[in-house]
């Protein structure tokens, strides 16, 4: 008798276990359900925002593309997420990586020159980079010649650059910089050939090159497209 008294307590004194642990087992999946579709209604909100600063960046210029990856790329350190509008413009403007694409480097022809004062500056040949990589990533130039074709007494130097930033996912499922570079060389008459290797995991990436021009009149700055 007095043995199965004492189930009888061991099972009550189970089941008075057993029965929080079942409460909290329910709170613990409630509270994981809740943050999940909180987390998906966040999701649709930023895909619904990111929709919007799409349609108003949908006829930006190719001078004003250009203002932009600029900017963006002064105002962010490495690594740090960027806001809804830009990482909706980087979406839109820069080139995505290409998983299916072999092509070691992909290749852009870019011409353009520009006057002031006087000073007329040209700048042509090609822009290049290649991100289909793991994370062995590069960019460079090929024969891009900078040319002072009119006014080179008023010049006082001339500096062609080759920019490349490259994107990837930071954070939970954001986009931001991963990498930032250059490549230049400097003379009123200039040939830039080389290339810039580097490491980093990459979603986009933006190439583009300039020739700041200083002169007895201020500085101007040649963007070829």
């Amino acid at each position: 008798m007095k043995k199965l008294l004492n189930s009888f307590l061991i099972i009550g004194l189970l089941l008075s276990l057993v029965s929080p642990l079942s409460v909290f087992a329910s709170d613990l999946t409630s509270k994981n359900t809740m943050e999940k579709d909180y987390k998906e209604l966040m999701g649709l909100i930023e895909s619904s925002e990111k929709e919007k600063y799409k349609k108003e960046m949908s006829n930006l210029t190719q001078e004003e593309i250009y203002e932009n990856f600029i900017k963006i790329d002064q105002e962010y350190d490495i690594g740090e997420e960027f806001s809804l509008k830009d990482q909706a413009f980087i979406e839109m403007y820069a080139k995505p990586v290409d998983s299916w694409e072999i092509t070691p480097f992909k290749s852009k022809k870019i011409s353009g020159s520009k006057s002031q004062n006087g000073v007329t500056v040209k700048v042509s040949g090609t822009i290049k980079d290649d991100i289909q990589n793991v994370i062995n990533q590069s960019f460079g130039a090929s024969n891009l010649k900078t040319s002072t074709t009119k006014g080179a007494s008023k010049v006082k130097s001339v500096k062609t650059t080759v920019h490349h930033t490259a994107y990837g996912l930071i954070g939970s499922g954001g986009v931001g910089k991963v990498y930032s570079g250059t490549l230049s060389t400097s003379g009123k008459n200039s040939t830039l050939t080389g290339t810039k290797r580097y490491t980093a995991v990459v979603a986009y990436a933006s190439t583009w090159a300039t020739a700041t021009v200083k002169h007895s009149g201020g500085t101007f700055t040649v963007t070829p497209k």
